[in-house]
């Protein structure tokens, strides 16, 4: 069996394909303020904390991007959450590692409570042993602290044979400074070139691929 007893996954781009509703309510939320963007920048805005891609995608800080926060949350929570899909093969995938006794966690910078409304809408929570994601008042929102919270919870005190999935640079630089591998999902957003550019340990292109390695 695979040196991996325990398994992160991100949630945005990993275990859903979630662009749609989030761009949705992005869009809403800076039309409201008359702040313009592109959808380029749009693009790059699935996956970061929201200030962090307010601040360094539109060069939008301070107070306005609270009430960009507030516009965005309000309508999430009530539709943009349900825009997205489970990727194909993840479900299997989590069948597969549960059957083998792996512990799978999530941890996303998606706030929890978010996360929590999805994980019980899509019918995810039973195969997770925790689910971990940022705090909404930004006390707890970029993925290394997301990953040290699932890591006290599930009282895991050493990196050694945790693997961090992920589709994006803070996912790989979350377990890069945590000290962990990381497995790249190159069916989500971030994309191959991206991933090897912040040093991410292995790739693969479908869940099956990544349920092999780890259960070979």
């Amino acid at each position: 069996m695979s040196q991996y007893n325990t398994i992160f996954f991100d949630l945005d781009g990993t275990i859903t394909d979630s662009k749609p509703g989030i761009l949705r309510c992005i869009r809403l939320a800076l039309d409201a303020k008359n702040i313009p963007y592109t959808e380029a920048q749009l693009d790059k805005m699935v996956g970061p904390p929201f200030r962090v891609s307010m601040r360094e995608i539109l060069g939008v800080d301070g107070d306005i991007v609270e009430e960009l926060i507030r516009i965005y949350r309000g309508e999430y929570e009530v539709a943009g959450w349900r825009e997205c899909t489970v990727y194909d093969g993840m479900e299997d995938l989590f069948k597969r590692l549960r059957a083998a006794g792996k512990k799978l966690a999530v941890a996303t910078c998606k706030p929890l409570k978010f996360t929590n409304i999805m994980m019980d809408g899509l019918g995810l929570r039973e195969y997770f042993d925790f689910v971990g994601g940022a705090e909404s008042d930004s006390s707890r929102d970029s993925k290394i602290e997301v990953i040290r919270y699932v890591m006290e919870n599930m009282r895991l005190t050493s990196p050694d044979g945790i693997l961090m999935v992920g589709d994006r640079l803070y996912d790989v630089d979350g377990a890069n400074e945590a000290g962990m591998d990381s497995a790249g999902a190159l069916w989500g957003y971030g994309g191959a070139e991206e991933l090897k550019a912040h040093g991410v340990t292995y790739l693969f292109d479908t869940p099956a691929q990544l349920g092999d390695f780890i259960l070979k």
